[in-house]
């Protein structure tokens, strides 16, 4: 299908491939699986909802019965108690108990007495607590019955407990016997003024018999009974909300648990309160009756729904699909969706007659995003690479043109990538104004354009690239400043260099970074490039294990006092004599280090040898502070200022014989981080010193940023300044203003005695260069030492 290449397979292939289902039958289905999924959610939730609101009301009444009876069970001691004081303070029962006669006994202790306090027991005991008298009778049978033994048998058991302990005390409680369990009241026998002493103990007792106990649950409905109570119950009880535990027994039977205390204060007797599950069970009629309501109204919405929602929207989308199909097979979308009423289908069918003719705009545009930079609106890598193997297809000569900005990393970081990003803009804006006819300039990432400059020969394609690297020498106005921005080139051609893509960019590439190694703007690629790539792959190799192969060593220039030409310190220089590229520059293998991660490994052993001569110097007599030059990689290490003190401490040096160097550009690439690790460094008492001082743009910023002892001025200040005026104002001006912001300032690539004379003239107090001595091994700086301690003494 044109527009959807392979996107689409018909109805009917689609129906040989897999099982299909309707829209309308998985709509329906879908309903009526929720109408399910309701029904059993509710099936599974009422009954537990209803059932559990009825059963928290019994509890709560079964909760308030048991509290209720246990109430009146106490209310029934504390009657007993009060009976007890009508007899225990009367003038004849303290007669009584000292000289028992036969008149008191017939004229009180008769059945009208018990039956008038609802008693089963009289005890009188003595001051020693003997039994003098004992009366018992049976409130069902009416009569008296004997107590010798029942007197006796509450002595041994509760005995005790019975006696008060003063006059004013008063003891009730529950006992359990062989025969039962009784609520007993005991008080002092006293005269009726309530006078003592004591003339004993009255005693009297009700048995909880089935009779007292239906009259204290006042509740037909109702079981009362009175148990032993287990430990773990009253625990459990104990812990219970009102000291009350409910709990069924089963689904008949409800049950209210409260502990009773005996006489000796011990939770015993466990009241037990029951009653039939009245409410349980009409919750659980109520709630078969709700879910029956429920499933029918579900099981009618359910049908509304599926046949509203075949009517309404089904057959809708039905004419909807169909319309589809006929959109589809035509290729291009010519027709549209018919849309009639004012509702979300309708709705639909407009949104989707927009889709269509929205899709061949979005396709473009899509198309052109893939295609070009979203920040300048160039052709990208894509594009170009498509645009590069169309011309290898017409087989005409072209070029290949890769610009790189210099230094648009330094504008980034130092005013932002807001400004960066006017600057690419601007470059793009500029080169594309002078780009020649037939020409493709491309953005392929970063600061880097290619330009593809079709039917030119390596003469024409270097005074074209030359035309557009000159349109960016104006000043380029951005929202801070205006920048002058220069850019380098990189050329290859076609056939000449190679037939292939990819090697005509990697070409101009390698031709790109020659001319920015030489600062020339424009190179044209030849073999020579490749070389170099070949060797500094080559010195890649050789670098990972350099230490161990004891390739590297040192080299010492002196640092001179310009005054007296005495040798004030030195800096350590790091050489490599390898064995198969000869003699390496740092300048070749100190940026490899940095890239692979290297340099931590190498700038941590130059530490090492550099403080370990410094410290046999020191302990030799003869110190010398040493210099060691630090890299952006180093200083930007979180650990760099710890591992100085470590190597410190490790040699022995003192930390004002060692001296860190740093470049403009180590510092610029994280000032803040660089100014806190040099901060640290210095607070252990090592000099720092701003090495190449001048070569950067950014060099007076840094003296007010920076923690610093000594300025190192470079060679460029120095060289011919001798005969040029206005350099030696300059020189002049930096000597003067570190010396009032309290730095020293060393002048680098000292040759001439006019230079040095110079030097002096101006007031500048140290120097390094040819001069004096060229770097040397630690032999020879030995030698130049002990000759110097000869000419100057001399």
């Amino acid at each position: 299908m044109k527009g959807f290449p392979g996107t689409f397979r018909s109805p009917r292939e689609h129906s040989r491939r897999v099982a299909r289902f309707s829209l309308r039958l998985k709509v329906l289905l879908a309903l009526a699986l929720a109408g399910l999924c309701l029904m059993g959610t509710l099936g599974a939730l009422l009954p537990t909802l209803v059932v559990t609101r009825f059963n928290r009301q019994e509890e709560r009444r079964m909760h308030a019965d048991t509290l209720r009876v246990a109430e009146a069970l106490g209310t029934e001691l504390e009657t007993l108690s009060t009976y007890v004081l009508n007899w225990s303070a009367w003038d004849d029962t303290y007669a009584y108990v000292g000289r028992p006669t036969r008149a008191f006994e017939a004229s009180n202790l008769i059945p009208g007495s018990f039956e008038a306090g609802r008693l089963n027991l009289i005890l009188f005991l003595n001051r020693r607590g003997d039994l003098v008298t004992a009366r018992a009778y049976d409130l069902v049978g009416h009569r008296l019955v004997p107590a010798g033994g029942l007197g006796q048998e509450v002595l041994r058991r509760a005995g005790s407990f019975l006696r008060p302990r003063g006059e004013a005390d008063t003891r009730q409680g529950i006992v359990t016997l062989p025969s039962g369990s009784w609520l007993l009241a005991a008080r002092p026998i006293l005269t009726s003024t309530g006078q003592g002493p004591s003339a004993g103990t009255l005693v009297m007792g009700r048995r909880l018999t089935p009779t007292l106990l239906r009259d204290l649950k006042r509740d037909a409905g109702l079981s009362l009974s009175l148990t032993p109570a287990p430990a773990s119950l009253a625990e459990r009880v104990a812990r219970a909300p009102g000291g009350v535990l409910v709990q069924a027994r089963d689904e008949r039977r409800l049950e209210g648990f409260t502990v009773v205390r005996d006489l000796a204060g011990r939770p015993s007797l466990a009241l037990v309160v029951g009653a039939a599950r009245e409410d349980h069970a009409n919750g659980l009629v109520t709630a078969r009756t709700i879910m029956v309501a429920v499933f029918a109204v579900v099981l009618l919405f359910t049908v509304l729904t599926m046949q509203l929602v075949e009517r309404l929207v089904l057959r809708r989308l039905g004419h909807y699909r169909q319309q589809v199909r006929t959109i589809m097979h035509q290729g291009l979308p010519q027709t549209r969706f018919p849309v009639r009423g004012r509702d979300e289908l309708s709705d639909l069918g407009q949104a989707l007659n927009a889709l269509l003719d929205q899709t061949e705009h979005s396709r473009r545009r899509l198309e052109h995003q893939a295609t070009h930079d979203e920040l300048t609106g160039l052709p990208n890598r894509l594009a170009f690479k498509r645009t590069l193997a169309a011309l290898i297809g017409d087989g005409r000569p072209f070029a290949v043109v890769l610009i790189d900005l210099d230094n648009f990393k330094g504008i980034n970081d130092t005013l932002g990538h807001e400004v960066g990003d006017e600057v690419l803009r601007g470059a793009a804006a500029r080169l594309t104004g002078a780009l020649p006819a037939g020409a493709l300039l491309a953005r392929l990432g970063g600061d880097e354009f290619a330009v593809l400059l079709p039917e030119v020969d390596a003469e024409d394609a270097g005074v074209r690239t030359r035309a557009l690297l000159d349109t960016l020498a104006p000043p380029l106005p951005t929202s801070a400043v205006e920048l002058r921005v220069q850019a380098s080139a990189g050329i290859s051609l076609w056939p000449d260099d190679d037939v292939h893509e990819s090697a005509l960019l990697k070409y101009a590439d390698l031709a790109m970074y020659g001319a920015k190694a030489v600062g020339s703007g424009v190179q044209r690629y030849h073999a020579g490039l490749s070389q170099d790539a070949q060797r500094r792959s080559e010195l890649e190799r050789s670098l990972q294990d350099v230490l161990g192969r004891g390739e590297l060593w040192l080299a010492y220039q002196p640092v001179v006092e310009l005054a007296t030409g005495r040798a004030v310190s030195c800096e350590a220089l790091l050489r490599w004599q390898s064995p198969v590229h000869g003699a390496v520059s740092p300048a070749q293998f100190i940026p490899i280090a940095e890239e692979r991660g290297l340099i931590h490994e190498i700038g941590g052993w130059v530490l090492r040898e550099a403080c370990t001569l410094a410290a046999r110097w020191q302990q030799g007599g003869q110190p010398l502070r040493v210099a060691v030059n630090v890299s952006a990689v180093q200083l930007r290490h979180p650990g760099f200022a710890r591992d100085v003190a470590a190597t410190l401490c490790a040699t022995g040096l003192s930390p004002t014989q060692l001296e860190l160097e740093v470049t403009e550009t180590a510092v610029m690439a994280d000032l803040a981080g660089a100014t806190r690790q040099l901060s640290q460094v210095r607070a252990l008492g090592v000099s720092v010193a701003l090495d190449d001082f001048g070569t950067g743009y950014a060099s007076l910023e840094l003296v007010r940023e920076l923690p610093l002892d000594k300025l190192k001025l470079d060679r460029s200040f120095v060289t011919g300044a001798e005969r040029d005026t206005r350099r030696q104002v300059i020189v002049a001006s930096i000597i003067h203003m570190a010396g009032d912001l309290g730095l020293t300032v060393v002048a680098e690539g000292l040759e001439t005695p006019g230079q040095r004379d110079m030097l002096v003239a101006l007031g500048c107090p140290l120097a390094q260069g040819y001069l004096y001595a060229r770097p040397l091994g630690e032999g020879d700086l030995r030698r130049y030492l002990s000759e110097e301690t000869l000419r100057v003494g001399a």
